[in-house]
């Protein structure tokens, strides 16, 4: 069904695939946007962020309950705990009486680990550090949740979504392959929000989206920062003055570097916040008006390896609860306690070691992260086991597949075709099935390596 609905959305003029967005706007808006999330919204605001001893005390109540869920809902963590006493477990401190779980046990188990059926779940797709997809089911108060957090943390920074018009520098697929204009964004009217495509934000496109923003005037941006900073770079060598002023930017999915910073705040005269969230649903890291990275209490705990890896227990994943989970990204928390200037007492971090934004080169089409691999490989995620992207030349890459149950031919063109539209009809895609993918180096995974930059 939902192939037939993409069939005729990419034959469709461009006002009805408006139509379309927006319809289908609508439908994910009363998922993501409902009575919980207003509910929890409204509790956020009414809570005192300088009262560090409620914050921790609130984190606990949280970790307690997602914790007894866990072992009551979840086959998985009933084994795993079975001989734990988990009325033990009553602080963060006492958290290291559970074990810790590493990402290939998650991936062996994870279909165990899930507390409710995929038919009333929220589903999504992930492709973990090691090539491997992943299958995450939140329930519908897991994802109504998240987005409270989400816009919370905007409206600290004057932003009120749903009401305020939005741009999205977007890493979905919503501009069709045959398309010839240089139209690259949707509107969803659902939500005033006006969709860019970040497959297309390149230099030769650079001016056709600026005019198109500076027509649209949102009063804020969020999306890839990849991606606004290709347009940014545009507006600066310009010296294009723009006709608005968003309130912010916020930007997420991809490491921020400073140069991507310092470039976008020069070209749109306003702040730049960043949060991080994976999409297993790791606790929030977001920015204050401070530019200090604090780590949510309310969302979940954040605990931290010798190597300083981060350990994970996160509050909004009850459909797959996620308890002491080594997400492999790495980051060091201020041993300070003193609270920020902005007045919040949750921790502050020193540094978010964020992986290195690793990049595949399209002829002519620039640089794709590992996001984007990682948003072409859901689509066929159930045929694989792992994949990897090698690129040797300019014009060629690899793609290594290890093959689960049911991969055919079919799937082989559908690699084929995701490749094809990310990086251009001018680059060879050479799909390989292979038995067992290498590792890269010191027994490490790496989904993209780049042998030409």
């Amino acid at each position: 069904m939902r192939d037939f609905t993409m069939k005729i959305y990419d034959n469709s003029p461009i006002y009805f695939q408006n139509l379309l967005t927006s319809i289908e706007g609508y439908i994910e808006t009363k998922k993501k946007y409902g009575h919980l999330y207003f509910k929890f919204l409204k509790k956020l605001g009414q809570r005192d962020y300088t009262d560090q001893a409620y914050e921790k005390e609130y984190q606990q109540q949280e970790m307690q309950k997602l914790i007894k869920h866990a072992y009551e809902e979840s086959p998985f963590y009933r084994d795993l705990y079975k001989n734990i006493d988990l009325a033990t477990i009553q602080n963060v401190e006492d958290l290291k009486k559970l074990p810790i779980l590493e990402k290939e046990v998650v991936r062996n188990h994870i279909e165990s680990m899930y507390t409710i059926s995929e038919k009333s779940a929220l589903v999504a797709y992930t492709l973990d550090s090691a090539g491997i997809p992943l299958k995450i089911l939140f329930t519908k108060e897991d994802v109504q949740k998240h987005m409270a957090f989400l816009d919370f943390f905007k409206k600290q920074h004057g932003v009120i979504n749903l009401e305020m018009k939005r741009a999205t520098f977007s890493s979905d697929r919503f501009i069709p392959k045959r398309q010839q204009k240089k139209v690259f964004w949707r509107d969803n009217y659902s939500i005033k929000q006006r969709l860019y495509s970040s497959y297309y934000c390149i230099e030769p496109n650079a001016k056709a989206f600026v005019d198109n923003l500076d027509s649209y005037k949102p009063d804020f941006i969020d999306g890839v920062p990849s991606a606004i900073y290709e347009v940014a770079k545009y507006i600066n060598r310009n010296n294009i003055i723009l006709s608005f002023k968003p309130i912010a930017i916020f930007t997420t999915a991809e490491t921020l570097s400073p140069a991507y910073r310092k470039e976008i705040e020069e070209a749109f005269d306003c702040p730049l916040r960043y949060h991080y969230a994976s999409l297993e649903g790791a606790p929030f890291i977001t920015e204050c008006i401070k530019g200090k990275l604090h780590y949510n209490l309310s969302s979940g705990v954040i605990e931290t390896t010798e190597d300083q890896e981060m350990i994970i227990t996160c509050f909004n994943t009850y459909g797959t609860p996620l308890i002491r989970y080594n997400l492999g990204e790495r980051i060091e928390l201020l041993q300070d306690e003193k609270m920020c200037e902005c007045g919040n007492s949750h921790p502050v971090l020193k540094e978010l070691k964020g992986k290195k934004n690793d990049y595949l080169q399209s002829k002519s089409k620039g640089k794709f992260t590992a996001l984007y691999m990682s948003m072409a490989s859901s689509k066929f995620s159930g045929s694989i086991r792992k994949i990897q992207f090698i690129q040797n030349s300019r014009d060629v890459i690899d793609v290594m597949v290890e093959a689960a149950e049911g991969y055919t031919n079919a799937v082989t063109a559908n690699i084929h075709e995701e490749m094809e539209y990310i990086f251009g009809k001018d680059m060879r895609f050479n799909i390989r099935i292979v038995e067992e993918i290498p590792p890269y180096a010191n027994n490490k995974f790496k989904l993209i390596i780049n042998n030409v930059n």
